[in-house]
């Protein structure tokens, strides 16, 4: 066994609530459609570049089709090409 263990891609390593009014426009895996989404929290992830280096950047976490998703996790499953919405940037 290597120690440290080896860590998954898309690893949430830090996780802070969201402002109410941030939103996110993402593609639903289930219709296929595009659905704004509120942003619940803001997670700091751990993703694994193509070379094998770690990188890490925050995410927004947010509810699609009733269950959580960070755009790593969705874009496993659909092109997750978010558009985020700011409180003040609404219509």
């Amino acid at each position: 066994m290597t120690y440290p263990p080896p860590r998954d891609a898309n690893e949430i390593t830090s996780l802070a609530p969201a402002a109410p009014g941030w939103q996110i426009v993402v593609t639903s895996p289930r219709s296929g459609d595009r659905e704004v989404c509120p942003i619940v929290a803001w997670a700091a992830q751990r993703h694994i570049a193509a070379d094998g280096t770690p990188d890490h950047n925050v995410h927004p976490v947010f509810v699609l089709d009733g269950h959580t998703w960070t755009l790593g996790d969705l874009d496993q499953i659909i092109r997750a090409d978010g558009e985020v919405i700011a409180p003040d940037e609404q219509p």
